[in-house]
């Protein structure tokens, strides 16, 4: 079973999304601030972390950098996602593993996670 983190200060995206993945089987654990997401991270890891940019406490880009960079923080793949325009530059700098534009359709976030796992299982 695939271990989901998702960080996301919209509840109601955070609740949805955390049913959907549920649904397609996996196991999911939310978080409504950046703070509490790193908070966690220190006494588990998942599989893959999927996390909005514009997270009410942090930005998602500057989570990502410091996670990618801390030693064992680095092995699992983070998606980042947002509905904001952002620069393509900022994500790549972030060590983000891939990114999805909001609204994003659920079979979208799926295929994206499984090619993200499957990269980091290779």
């Amino acid at each position: 079973m695939v271990n989901v983190f998702i960080a996301d200060d919209d509840e109601d995206l955070l609740e949805m999304v955390t049913l959907m993945l549920e649904s397609s089987g996996m196991n999911v654990k939310s978080f409504h601030t950046g703070a509490l997401l790193h908070k966690s991270i220190n006494t588990v890891l998942p599989d893959i972390l999927l996390m909005d940019i514009f997270l009410g406490d942090n930005d998602g880009r500057d989570l990502c950098r410091r996670l990618k960079t801390e030693p064992g923080y680095n092995g699992f793949p983070i998606i980042l996602y947002s509905a904001g325009e952002v620069p393509t530059a900022s994500i790549t700098a972030s060590g983000a593993d891939s990114f999805i534009k909001k609204p994003f359709e659920m079979s979208d976030l799926l295929s994206h996670i499984h090619q993200q796992i499957e990269k980091k299982d290779r």
